[in-house]
């Protein structure tokens, strides 16, 4: 539930606001926050009088780390983390949903497919855990979050390595007794064993409404559950046996998740949320409306207090007011999560099953022309770099944090729980992925790994860069090509969301075959606490590495390098009024750079020289940023529509009859594909289609504002929107 920030709460950790408290314990407090970006998350931070404990730091830590282990699927998905902050703070996603005890208390005990969906897809969670050799050691119903796709496991506070005793005093139980396995109860190891008996405490109360142990003093508890026989009165007969033997005294009597799993299933499709009762479901889709409302608001400062001090900016916003949405609603959103509600799309819920069913009809604020697929996107785009996918054959990565690896003909996700977390640390030269590592360890060289293309993984780094920090902010995988890749890196102290006085930076071509450096280049210094990336895009052709490079003010220029000796061959403003990302959008053929600033013109790559300048229909006409293929340049004349150029000469191909043409629409470039050129109108409200040859337009396609990219292997054109990716047929 949210409640109202307190008067001393902090206005911001790291570049998140904060929105209402979720919770607050003697460890510390959740938050509801918001980037700039819209990004809405759930913040954990600890209270900074624990945080002086060098062991309590430690657990945070480690519990960032079993958060990113259990992945997005079966938890909630990390974005951001600084356990190194004075008061450490974890950044994730906000789940839409109760939980479970919560549900319980609601609509009551679960019926028994419920309760089956439910333990099945624990299982599966647990196993995500047990394959990475971490336990949670406190699987309770107030840490399973209930959502229309599925439940979530959170809260990892004691969750610890297989077999790692270190933050474990001997005979020391830890954890919640009443869903303890009687190994944890005497301070024994707990092996994935414990988790299966603590996840049949779980499904007793789900379908009970009681734990198997009872309630009452600590002491009592964890008598009972190293002596008594659990109480399974009201659990379904059918589930009877299944549970009696998880809750075995004797960790090698209980099953594996694996046979659980099997065991459990509710031998239906559907989805989860086809299995919950209707008051539990709206109960989901009141946290829906409800966090989308939620607006600042802080209770008073005590008398006496500096009210200046607590808001700087004025009067804090008036209180949040909790929307209700339609269970119909609910089931189109899905519902895990903020990005679930925001995408307005398949539902991840009616992917979790098979025999799955179709996703929901579009609204008018999706993509619905001839729409093969639509996905949520785990993650918005970063405002501060062009948010592009990767593309490859049969692949396609999109996202900034936790980069998801797609299947470009079905939307199918082909990596579970990717290594790969952010995107301006990855790259491509259209055959292999190659990532930069990230580590929450503030001494950890730079590595830079190719990425297995099927499952996400890192494989074993090929070059280290012992003089660079892997954990700055700035730190950037520019692009690839041949048997090089191109980096920015840095040294010097770390801050968890911009760059530091006292850093240093470098623009660096690296060997993929030796992994050693082919050449440094000095970057300019950033101001402290600056989070304006180096570079905007960057690719490397034949010889040329060119580069949008950012100044500390933000005004984007157009730079040149050798890419074989790093030398500065030249460089240009890229002045105009469109914003920073529109002009860093720059197209490149094998002879000439096509900026984007307002006016189409090719510049010579080894020289910056103008070859041509098209000035357009009208004496100072502004274009898109352009694109090029097959020696044709492609843009958007305003006031005109599309035009395609010579791309030797500049000369004049084809043009569109005129058509109105907004500001707005000049933002991004078209999409050439196999036959046709794409461009999206804001007066049609979809996407154009040009032939290539000729500049027909065929018809305006029904489709929504976003970035469109061409995937020709797979003919597919992809749009990537703020929260969901979705594609139609390429022509």
């Amino acid at each position: 539930m949210l409640s109202p920030l307190t008067h001393d709460d902090p206005h911001r950790l790291g570049p998140y606001r904060l929105i209402a408290r979720l919770g607050s314990g003697g460890m510390g407090t959740v938050y509801l926050a918001r980037s700039a970006t819209g990004r809405t998350a759930a913040l954990k931070t600890m209270h900074a009088r624990i945080a002086t404990d060098p062991a309590t730091r430690t657990r945070f830590r480690l519990e960032v780390d079993a958060a990113r282990v259990i992945g997005s699927v079966h938890g909630a998905q990390v974005f951001d983390a600084d356990p190194l902050a004075e008061t450490p703070w974890l950044a994730t996603e906000y789940v839409l949903g109760p939980p479970l005890d919560d549900a319980v208390s609601l609509a009551g005990p679960l019926p028994e497919p419920a309760v089956r969906a439910l333990g099945a897809l624990l299982c599966a969670a647990l196993a995500q855990l047990h394959a990475s050799d971490v336990v949670h050691r406190d699987l309770k119903p107030s840490n399973i979050m209930i959502t229309a796709d599925g439940p979530k496991v959170i809260d990892f506070g004691i969750a610890r390595a297989i077999g790692d005793d270190r933050l474990t005093r001997t005979g020391t139980a830890a954890g919640t007794p009443a869903f303890m396995s009687p190994e944890q109860a005497t301070g024994r190891e707990h092996t994935p064993a414990g988790d299966v008996f603590a996840l049949a405490g779980v499904l007793t109360y789900a379908a009970t409404g009681h734990g198997p142990f009872g309630t009452g003093q600590h002491a009592d508890l964890i008598y009972r559950v190293r002596y008594a026989d659990p109480d399974l009165t009201g659990v379904p007969p059918a589930l009877l046996p299944i549970l009696t033997r998880c809750l075995g005294k004797n960790p090698a009597d209980r099953p594996d998740t694996t046979e659980l799993a099997a065991q459990l299933h509710p031998g239906r499709g559907g989805g989860f949320a086809g299995h919950l009762p209707e008051p539990l479901l709206m109960e989901i889709a009141r946290r829906a409306g409800g966090v989308w409302q939620a607006r600042p608001h802080r209770l008073p400062a005590p008398p006496g207090h500096d009210l200046a001090a607590t808001f700087p900016s004025g009067n804090p916003s008036a209180p949040f007011t909790p929307s209700v949405l339609s269970r119909r609603k609910l089931l189109t959103l899905g519902g895990s999560s903020v990005l679930g509600a925001a995408a307005v799309g398949a539902g991840v819920w009616a992917w979790a099953w098979p025999g799955r069913p179709k996703p929901p009809a579009a609204s008018s604020k999706e993509p619905a022309w001839d729409l093969l697929w639509q996905v949520q996107k785990a993650g918005s785009a970063d405002p501060l770099i062009p948010p592009a996918p990767l593309v490859l054959d049969g692949l396609l990565l999109v996202g900034e944090y936790g980069v998801q690896g797609l299947d470009p003909a079905t939307g199918a996700a082909k990596w579970s729980d990717p290594q790969v977390y952010f995107m301006r640390r990855t790259a491509t030269d259209g055959k292999q992925i190659y990532a930069a590592d990230y580590t929450l360890e503030e001494t950890d060289p730079l590595r830079v790994s190719a990425v297995d293309p099927a499952t996400g993984d890192l494989k074993a780094p090929f070059s280290e860069l012992k003089d660079l920090r892997a954990i700055l902010y700035g730190t950037q995988l520019l692009c690839a090509a041949g048997d090089a890749v191109y980096l920015a890196g840095g040294r010097g102290p770390h801050m968890p969301t911009g760059f530091a006085k006292g850093q240093t930076w470098f623009l660096l071509g690296i060997d993929t075959r030796s992994g050693g450096k082919l050449w440094e280049v000095p970057l300019p210094a950033r101001p402290d606490k600056s989070e304006r990336l180096h570079f905007l895009s960057a690719q490397a052709v034949g010889e040329y590495l060119v580069l949008v490079q950012q100044s500390a003010d933000g005004e984007p220029r157009l730079v040149v390098h050798n890419a074989r000796t790093g030398k500065a061959l030249w460089d240009r403003p890229l002045s105009g009024r469109q914003s920073a990302l529109s002009r860093a959008r720059v197209a490149v053929d094998g002879r000439h750079v096509y900026p984007s600033a307002g006016e189409l013109v090719a510049l010579g790559l080894a020289d910056g020289k103008p070859a041509w300048r098209f000035e357009g229909a009208t004496p100072g006409a502004r274009f898109s940023p352009p694109a090029v293929k097959d020696g044709v340049v492609y843009a958007v004349e305003e006031g005109r529509g599309m035009v395609a150029l010579d791309a030797t000469s500049g000369a004049l191909r084809w043009a569109e009859k005129s058509r109105e043409v907004p500001a707005e629409d000049l933002d991004t470039p078209p999409t050439v594909g196999i036959a046709q050129v794409y461009v999206y109108s804001k007066a049609s409200s979809g996407l154009l289609a040009a032939d290539l040859r000729t500049g027909a337009v065929t018809r305006p396609f029904k489709a929504a504002k976003a970035r469109y990219f061409a995937h020709a292997s797979a003919g597919r054109l992809i749009a990537i929107g703020d929260e969901y990716v979705a594609a139609y047929p390429l022509a």
